[in-house]
């Protein structure tokens, strides 16, 4: 009898836990789901996320803020190399409309050490053109047309040049004309040559 009595009181308990357990369950149920109906009915959804220029770099990796950094320091590097080639290449001189640095001698020894300057450069930039001229024969047709071109501007340099010699000749003849008669002052404005 006593383990009977053991047995029924052993099932009762049983019975009692697992109502029990039910009935808690039930409970947790009901209050979680009012938690949650509580929170909706508090806060409103949450709204889109609306990015940012300011935000956006935060996402950037060190990676990419690298990179960002040598690209910018080779476009520094080659502005910078563009600016020292600037600064080395002889800018062209005009000599169209401008006085060139043999122009207007004040006497006629004048003109004859200006015409000499320019008589050499004249036989010096006919040396270039003929070596030029050699070499475009024996070119490749890859060279051939950049040393053509080089060839026409110095044929153009060398006109002008016999031109500037022709004017300078032209202006020693006038001063001897007028060393040649003492009468007129000699004047450097009427001197020069109409272009």
């Amino acid at each position: 009898m006593k383990h009977q009595i053991f047995l029924a009181f052993g099932c009762a308990t049983m019975l009692l836990a697992a109502s029990g357990g039910s009935s808690l369950a039930q409970d947790s149920q009901t209050a979680k789901s009012s938690q949650a109906a509580g929170k909706d009915a508090s806060s409103p959804k949450k709204a889109h996320k609306v990015w940012t220029e300011d935000e956006v770099s935060t996402l950037r990796t060190p990676e990419d803020n690298y990179i960002e950094q040598r690209q910018a320091a080779e476009a520094a590097a080659a502005a910078a190399a563009t600016a020292q080639q600037a600064k080395l290449t002889p800018k062209p001189e005009k000599h169209v409309g401008a006085a060139s640095a043999l122009a207007n001698p004040k006497s006629p020894a004048d003109a004859d050490r200006m015409i000499a300057w320019e008589n050499r450069d004249v036989d010096a930039q006919q040396e270039l053109i003929d070596k030029e001229r050699t070499l475009v024969e024996q070119a490749t047709p890859e060279t051939r047309e950049a040393l053509e071109k080089d060839l026409a501007k110095h044929i153009k340099m060398l006109e002008n040049t016999k031109k500037e010699r022709g004017a300078l000749v032209t202006q020693k003849k006038e001063l001897e004309k007028k060393a040649a008669s003492p009468d007129k002052p000699v004047d450097a404005a009427s001197a020069s040559t109409p272009q």
